[in-house]
This record gives C-alpha cells, sequence and structure tokens, in this order.
C-alpha cells in the first residue's frame, strides 16, 4: 500500500468535490453522481480498492456522514418550516414507503423461485425508503422551496427508520419462521418516540451547557462529541440514532425561541453561532465526498436480468412518487420544485447493509436479494440524478410529470417564485441576527 500516493489521492478528491461543486452551477450534474462512478471505476471497475480493504471502520464512516448530515440539516431547519412540513412528509413517507415495498415484494416473489414471500417482503420493505444520505446533498445543491427541501429531508429520516426497524424485525420473522406484526408496530412507535425524547432532551441540556463550554480552545468539538455520544446512546439502547441525533440538531437550531418565553431567566438557552453551523457543513462536506465514493466501491454487480429487474422496479417507484405529490403536497411551489420532489428516490447504504446479512445467515434466496438490492441502489441513484439534470435545465421537459402535476404557470413566474423564496427579507434578516449573536457572544 503506497501510503503518501493515498494521500495525494484524498487531497485531490477534495479539490474534486469542490470543483464539481462550481460546476453544478453550469452541467447541473450532481456530483453525487460523478462521486459514485469514481468510487465504481476505482472499486469493482479497476479493482484498485475494495470494500475489504476498509475492514470495520468502513460501517463506523458511513454512520458518522449520517449521523453529520442529519445534524448539521437539523440545525438549519426552523420550527415554523417543520411544522408547516411535517403533516406531509408524514403521509408520503407512508404513501412511498408502502407503494415501494409491494412493488419490491412482487417483483421478488414472482421471477426469484428460491424467494417466498416472506423473504420477497423483506426485499421490498428495505428497498422501500430514500437515503438521507444521498437526498439531502442533492437538495442542497438545488436550492429548493423551504417547505420542498424540509419535506423531502423528514421523509428521508422517517424512511430510513421504517427501512431498518421492520427490515430487522422481518430478517428476524425469517431466521425464526414466525411473523408477528404487534412486535413491529410496538418497534416503530418505541424508536420514534423515546427517540425524539432523548434528542429534544439532550438538546435543551446542551443548550444550556455550551455557553460555558465556549470559554474552552477548540470549542467547536465539544459540540461534534456530543452529537456522538447521542448517537450512541440512542443506538445503544436499541433505538435510531439517525431520528434522536436529527431532532437533537433542530433542538440547538431553535434554542433562541426560548429568550421570547418567561422561561429565558432559568434556562438561559443558546443556539448554535455561525462560525459553529460552517464548522459542521464542512465537515458533511468532506465526509459526504468520501462517503458516495464508499458507495461506488462497495457496489457488487449482478447480472443483466437482475439489472432489467432492478431497473423495472426503479422506475415504477419513480412513476408512483409523482402521484402522491399531486395528492398530498398541497402548499403552492414551483412545477420545478414539484418535479424534483417527484423524482427524489435515491437509496443508499440501507438496503445495502442489510441485504447482505441473509447470505451470512445462510438464508434462501440471500444471493437474489443482495444483488437485486445493490442494483437498485446503483440504478436509483443514477436515473435519480440524471433527471434532476433535466429538471433543473428544463422542467417542462419531462412530459408525464407536466401531465400528473399540472402546470398553471409560466416557467419565469416559477423560477421569480423560487429566487424570491431563496434570497427572502425574512432569510437575510435572520442571517443578520444570527450574525449580530455570534458577534455578542464572542466579545462575552
Amino acid at each position: 500500500m503506497n501510503i503518501p500516493l493515498i494521500i495525494i489521492l484524498i487531497g485531490l478528491l477534495i479539490f474534486g468535490a469542490h470543483l464539481f461543486n462550481g460546476l453544478f452551477k453550469f452541467t447541473k450534474i450532481p456530483n453525487v453522481l460523478i462521486l459514485l462512478i469514481i468510487g465504481i471505476v476505482t472499486g469493482p471497475l479497476l479493482g484498485f480498492v475494495n470494500e475489504g480493504h476498509f475492514g470495520k471502520i468502513g460501517p463506523i464512516f458511513t454512520s458518522i456522514t449520517l449521523v453529520l448530515i442529519l445534524f448539521e440539516s437539523g440545525t438549519n431547519l426552523k420550527i415554523r418550516e417543520l411544522f408547516k412540513s411535517i403533516g406531509s412528509a408524514f403521509l408520503l413517507t407512508l404513501f412511498n414507503f408502502f407503494a415501494s415495498a409491494i412493488i419490491g415484494t412482487a417483483v421478488a416473489v414472482t421471477f426469484f423461485s428460491d424467494i417466498d414471500f416472506l423473504s420477497a417482503t423483506f426485499f421490498g420493505v428495505i428497498i422501500a425508503g430514500t437515503s438521507s444520505a444521498v437526498v439531502i446533498p442533492i437538495i442542497k445543491q438545488l436550492k429548493m422551496n423551504k417547505k420542498g427541501y424540509t419535506t423531502l429531508m423528514l421523509e428521508s429520516a422517517l424512511s430510513d427508520v421504517l427501512c431498518l426497524v421492520i427490515g430487522l424485525a422481518l430478517l428476524q420473522a425469517m431466521k425464526q419462521g414466525v411473523f408477528e406484526l404487534s412486535s413491529i408496530l410496538n418497534a416503530i412507535w418505541q424508536s420514534f418516540l423515546f427517540a425524539f425524547l432523548i434528542g429534544f432532551a439532550g438538546g435543551f441540556v446542551w443548550s444550556i451547557i455550551i455557553k460555558f463550554t465556549r470559554i474552552l480552545e477548540n470549542s467547536k468539538v465539544m459540540n461534534l462529541a456530543m452529537v456522538f455520544i447521542i448517537y450512541g446512546l440512542t443506538e445503544y439502547l436499541g433505538l435510531n440514532g439517525g431520528i434522536a441525533v436529527l431532532i437533537f440538531g433542530i433542538t440547538l437550531g431553535n434554542a433562541h425561541l426560548l429568550q421570547n418565553t418567561p422561561l429565558k431567566t432559568i434556562f438561559p438557552s443558546k443556539e448554535l453561532l455561525e462560525n459553529e453551523k460552517d464548522f459542521f457543513s464542512e465537515l458533511v462536506f468532506i465526509m459526504s465526498t468520501f462517503f458516495f465514493v464508499y458507495v461506488g466501491i462497495c457496489m457488487k454487480f449482478g447480472s443483466i436480468g437482475i439489472y432489467a429487474l432492478a431497473l423495472l422496479i426503479v422506475v415504477a417507484i419513480i412513476l408512483i412518487r409523482p402521484i402522491s405529490i399531486k395528492l398530498l403536497v398541497k402548499t403552492k411551489m414551483s412545477f420545478k420544485d414539484l418535479g424534483i420532489m417527484s423524482i427524489m428516490a435515491p437509496k443508499g447504504l440501507v438496503p445495502a447493509i442489510l441485504a447482505s446479512i441473509p447470505i451470512q445467515y445462510g438464508l434462501a434466496g440471500g444471493e437474489n436479494i443482495q444483488m437485486l438490492s445493490f442494483a437498485v441502489v446503483l440504478l436509483s441513484i443514477i436515473i435519480c440524478s440524471i433527471l434532476v439534470i433535466i429538471l433543473s435545465k428544463n422542467p417542462l421537459k419531462i412530459g408525464y410529470l407536466k401531465n400528473v402535476l399540472g402546470h398553471e404557470e409560466e416557467e419565469e413566474n416559477n423560477l421569480e417564485e423560487e429566487t424570491s423564496e431563496n434570497d427572502s427579507p425574512v432569510k437575510i434578516i435572520n442571517k443578520t441576527e444570527n450574525s449580530s449573536e455570534s458577534n455578542t457572544s464572542s466579545n462575552e
């Protein structure tokens, strides 16, 4: 192993990620796609590196990346936007999750003789969600309407939980040959509720303590340590650490609201400063860069038939999403934003990781489940990225979206609406207030 060469390549990769971000304004190609291709070329195609080189660090690395992405997104999410979006996000999650699960189950049980109904349901469930680690970086580049952005972020976080909880419960049923719906439902509500409570309590307490940590050198790293503790503790208790970290970030990002209540004298809460948010933003950028290359390296390729079925699944899922957007999203948005919400169905490492477990347990159909899952992950990211390119350049070019979603206004008006949303006076005022608070805290 040539260590100096590896370090040089890491540096070039970071430079490249910045370059890809800058080129997005002109090419509209998400850097997710470019980094994924780099991983595939250097990994499965050329064999320069493989998953085994990462050993046990690989799963830890992916968990840390997901944690940072969810926390950083939570700190930038305002309570008002959350309340506006939570209803739509919840309904979209349920509709798209179960519709996608039905599609995946039907394909698996129809075309594979060695996959029984329970195993097919397991496959359908693990590929039914959207990946937070893929969705959030893409929609950040697209500068969407705030509600659309928040809805997609929440949907990806909620569906990750459903994939994990239901997937693991079905896996246990596959091993034991016994399926209990009540245990799955109990696991879901407990995972959501207790993870929420841990994240909220942790954020509330830390918002009080954080003022005292700022007198220390390199205090921004203390926030990072607390994020890891919240995630690790929640996972250790058998709950969903991703939800806990997201709520922890939302609580810290909105801690300033307590200053407008009588509680401010008892609980002098402080939110994150702009320089602290910037620190996490840089961390997320670097970790995401390596994450997508790692996903490409981990890809496993099956037969042409496997990829044909995976393509059928991905296309069917994407065709259903616009219907759910039309039915469940009532807020007025530009056609472009509705289109982005309609095609945002990329899968991530959750199905890739869970799909590998049946093989480890020696369960029937395990190899086909794994290969089909990897194919769905790869094709979903590629197709989503291609559709993002098309929508970014000419939203009206995809006739199916136009027919399902409808189009009442000219595209120029939609773009003006989007621009005014992104550069609204409220956003500018909030940024000014945050900068002012940052300076005040620094002086203290």
